[in-house]
């Protein structure tokens, strides 16, 4: 598998960061335990522990992981992200490893861009229905609303 730059992942992550996460600290813990679960998805780090946290921060994650270095045996302890709903762990990581590695892109999944976008967007949005299939597909592949315009 040939993987993207650290710059081109960040920049193609990037706009789901910044709908997950208000803040650049939680962007930056969101980005980081992304990348490491995606790392041990490929083999790259094991997961030695899942446990609950003690202590930290307000606000922090609940749930501290483990992760040793498959190469080196080097481990590192990284707190669940506050800012991810554990509803939408499994999602948020497939989007993740889809904009990660150096495939042409795809769709994002239809749940999460639901979670994201429904509420605020596509429930105001004139191009609703059935006809307008190929351009909910233009959304979906984008992973954010492009064809928005609101209902007269």
């Amino acid at each position: 598998m040939v993987y993207k730059s650290t710059r081109e992942v960040v920049q193609r992550v990037m706009p789901l960061l910044d709908q997950l996460a208000g803040r650049t600290i939680d962007k930056a813990r969101l980005l980081q335990y992304l990348s490491a679960r995606a790392g041990a998805d490929w083999g790259v780090l094991r997961i030695v522990a899942d446990r609950p946290a003690a202590g930290g921060e307000p606000g922090e994650g609940e749930r501290l992981f483990t992760f040793r270095d498959v190469a080196t045996g080097s481990e590192y302890d990284l707190r669940y992200p506050a800012c991810l709903p554990e509803h939408l762990d499994g999602l948020v990581r497939d989007e993740y490893k889809r904009l990660a590695v150096d495939r042409p892109l795809t769709s994002m999944a239809r749940p999460l861009f639901d979670w994201l976008y429904a509420d605020r967007y596509c429930a105001f949005c004139r191009w609703q229905g059935a006809e307008y299939e190929p351009f909910h597909r233009e959304c979906w592949f984008a992973g954010n609303p492009v064809n928005f315009e609101a209902r007269p």
